[in-house]
């Protein structure tokens, strides 16, 4: 039976362990000294960050070699010593101060290429978001350098956020689920040679053959420190206490592990500790009528009370760590702090101001855009401010355009005569309004005619995009037979579509798998794809549809082997990726991946397997809300994805105002990414492996087909529907030409004139229709 699934599953959890044990910073009566435990295994390197002043981390290892150094990049309270931890100290770092770490340095004998082991505790007190990934200890590189090496551990972004123990070569990706924060957990890893494993408070997670790791004193020697607080390149700041690390040249086994995590269950000092302040609250900006919100994150003995101030005077009512409120123009310039209170003392945090913004602001203006005789052509207008915003369309002589109040104005079936008309649109809110430049539309003749005889269907529901790749033996140029977004056949694509080494192979007129055509497809081999430019049309904003045709030459070998036959997204460095993609994933299956930005989003899967040498229809829906996958005209997996967010934008939270950016986009000051090529056959930014096998009849739309549409496609043929309507019976079809005869044989003769809905009168004479698609 086939197995379908319907609900969105998180992209990272390839392994997947319960974790037990929740340990809560309680002391118990009795214990053994930890430290005699730890060193009883022969650390080479054992810091106890037992320190309360200075800069140097100890090393408490027999031979005190591998001395660390506490880093203050900010010159703020943090790294703090003399937090409570194991027995007596731990120390307290800060992500919001960033740059605050503990580095031992760079030591070839912390860079082993051999059996290895690393332990700490941390006492995470907050959960990343917005794409960051807290590191509570690592010794790797980042992942832009050009050879990866080392490994890590980090905290995944967003709820529910997990412990992972990754190695940026690819091969090892070892993941918890979920923790909870302000509890202690022992961390450790081990690597034998051959595998890796994560333990988590004594529990074994996951093993993993690293076949890949490679040890900094290979590839980054000298470069890469052990840290204690990132990642050991100054990414993944922690947020939060750590102690009682070390590092081994051996494999420890899970009775060492669990004996090192049940001493030091036994051994935490009782907080008592007045409030410090790990994250103040930050002045922000809000439009006027949306929701202001202040928070701040604080550590030492438990309960809190909390008391905003605006300015000298408390807030009645807000009595939490995070304060809300509607702001209005009057709030402008106001400050706000807050005062943190337990058994042992108080702190007041200091002042955030606030800055209300009650103007409009386009972010993107509309760009002219050149279109072909019969294409759909579309216009943009990004903007921000306080809400509601709302928007009317005009031609450039000022008349009003009929219900277009979207951000996006579509127009289609451009036809010559409209060559050198210009748009604006006035962009309205509450207390303002602002109208866009002008934008003008440039109508072309139509390059290539592309015939679409065969593919009536699709062509019936007018995609603004169609790519019949049938072009013949050498083609450079993959026309579009219904839009104006050809596509080139590349056979040296590179990272982000920079040339690469040409080793791509296309062959050319391919026998297809579509019903009842004839004309060839494009089968591809070693990295060779079709890219089609960045546009609106091929990204629509809300709803869409995307589909094609695809037939993998062999299944995939696991590990990373993951193949993209399709995708449009974008993947800029701390944002993304943004839009989707398509995968014949390692366990070989067809996966659809829509993203939200900062590596977050979801997938749809069918789990039936990949047939080698077989066609599969793959169609990929999106209404609004939600997205469906559909494989051979069968819905397989459906469900939301918060937050999505299409390839052309950079996710909220990245260079302010300026979120969004398209190719096309010349204002000056805008970044230099947020979109990406529609790619056949490759990711854009060239992640793990191309596709390999024949592609036929791709095709996008501005809407969610139905499944009745997706049917007709699937089987190339069209669906009559008929309902009486008084005397009359009226015959509506999507594609072809209407034909009738008396009989359910034939003759079959044209219905001169027939247009769908067609009405005919009832006579009593017996008549049979049926609709003529080639």
């Amino acid at each position: 039976m086939k197995s379908k699934s319907k609900s969105i599953i998180r992209k990272h959890n390839l392994l997947l362990s319960t974790l037990t044990f929740a340990l809560l910073g309680i002391r118990a009566a009795s214990a053994t000294d930890y430290s005699s435990v730890i060193l009883a295994d022969n650390p080479l390197a054992y810091y106890r960050l037992e320190e309360t002043s200075g800069t140097t981390a100890i090393d408490s290892s027999s031979s005190g070699q591998f001395p660390g150094t506490y880093i203050n990049n900010n010159n703020g309270p943090f790294p703090f010593l003399g937090w409570p931890g194991i027995q007596t100290n731990a120390v307290a770092l800060s992500s919001a101060e960033g740059g605050d770490y503990v580095a031992a340095g760079y030591y070839s004998q912390l860079n082993q290429p051999g059996p290895f082991s690393f332990e700490i505790w941390a006492r995470p007190i907050s959960i990343p978001t917005g794409g960051n990934y807290r590191c509570p200890i690592g010794n790797s590189p980042a992942y832009g350098t050009a050879t990866q090496s080392g490994w890590y551990v980090y905290q995944t972004p967003d709820v529910p956020s997990e412990f992972a123990l990754v190695t940026p070569t690819g091969d090892v990706f070892i993941q918890t689920t979920n923790y909870t924060v302000f509890n202690w957990y022992h961390l450790a890893g081990t690597y034998d040679g051959t595998n890796m494993s994560f333990y988590v408070n004594g529990v074994l997670i996951g093993t993993q053959k690293a076949s890949a790791y490679v040890a900094n004193s290979v590839n980054n020697s000298g470069a890469c420190v052990f840290a204690l607080g990132e990642r050991g390149d100054g990414y993944g700041n922690f947020d939060g206490e750590l102690d009682e690390a070390a590092y081994y040249t051996n494999a420890l086994t899970l009775a060492q592990i669990q004996a090192h995590y049940q001493a030091g269950t036994n051994l935490f000092r009782n907080v008592t500790e007045p409030p410090l302040i790990f994250t103040p609250p930050a002045s922000a900006s809000f439009d006027s009528g949306q929701t202001a919100s202040f928070n701040v994150l604080a550590d030492g003995a438990m309960p809190f009370s909390y008391q905003w101030l605006n300015g000298t005077t408390p807030i009645n009512n807000a009595t939490n760590a995070a304060y809300s409120f509607t702001c209005a123009d009057t709030d402008n310039g106001a400050n706000y702090s807050v005062i943190i209170s337990n058994s042992f003392g108080s702190v007041t945090s200091a002042p955030a101001s606030l800055t209300v913004l009650a103007s409009l602001q386009i972010d993107a203006p509309l760009t002219s855009i050149i279109r072909n005789v019969g294409s759909s052509a579309a216009f943009e207008i990004v903007a921000e401010g306080a809400p509601p915003i709302t928007y009317q369309w005009y031609n450039g002589d000022g008349s009003v355009i009929p219900n277009q109040t979207n951000s996006v104005l579509w127009l289609t079936n451009v036809q010559a005569s409209a060559d050198g008309s210009s748009y604006y649109v006035s962009v309205i809110n509450p207390q303002t309004s602002i109208d866009s430049s002008p934008a003008t539309l440039n109508v072309q003749p139509r390059p290539v005619t592309v015939s679409i005889a065969d593919a009536t269907v699709v062509a019936a529901d007018s995609p603004v995009a169609f790519w019949r790749l049938d072009e013949t033996n050498g083609s450079l140029t993959a026309s579009d037979a219904t839009g104006s977004f050809d596509g080139t056949y590349a056979t040296n694509f590179g990272v982000n579509g920079a040339p690469a080494a040409s080793s791509g192979i296309f062959t050319y007129d391919a026998p297809t798998g579509i019903p009842h055509e004839t004309n060839g497809a494009i089968g591809m081999t070693g990295g060779a794809v079709v890219t089609i430019p960045y546009s609106i049309e091929v990204n629509p904003v809300g709803a869409f549809t995307v589909e094609g045709w695809f037939n993998a030459a062999s299944a995939s070998t696991g590990g990373s082997d993951y193949r993209t036959p399709i995708s449009s997204i974008s993947n800029p460095y701390g944002a993304g990726p943004t839009g989707w993609l398509v995968y014949q994933t390692s366990a070989n299956n067809w996966s659809w991946w829509p993203y939200s930005g900062f590596y977050a989003g979801g997938q749809l899967t069918d789990y039936d397997q990949v047939v080698p040498n077989q066609w599969y229809y793959l169609t990929m829906v999106y209404d609004g809300t939600n997205f469906t996958f559909y494989v051979n005209g069968t819905a397989e997996a459906s469900g939301t994805v918060p937050g999505f967010t299409q390839n052309g934008n950079v996710p909220a939270g990245v260079n302010g105002p300026l979120n969004y950016n398209y190719n096309y986009n010349v204002t000056p000051g805008l970044p230099g990414y947020g979109s990406g090529d529609f790619v056949i056959g490759q990711r854009f930014d060239t992640g793990f492996n191309p596709f390999s096998g024949i592609v036929d009849d791709v095709a996008v739309y501005n809407k969610a087909l139905t499944p009745q549409q997706i049917q007709n496609h699937f089987l190339n043929t069209t669906h009559l529907s008929g309902i009486k309507s008084g005397n009359n019976f009226v015959i509506s079809w999507s594609a072809g030409t209407l034909e009738s005869a008396t009989s359910v044989t034939g003759p079959y003769t044209i219905v001169a004139g027939a247009t769908s809905p067609y009405t005919n009168t009832i006579t009593g004479t017996q008549i049979f229709y049926r609709a003529q698609t080639q």
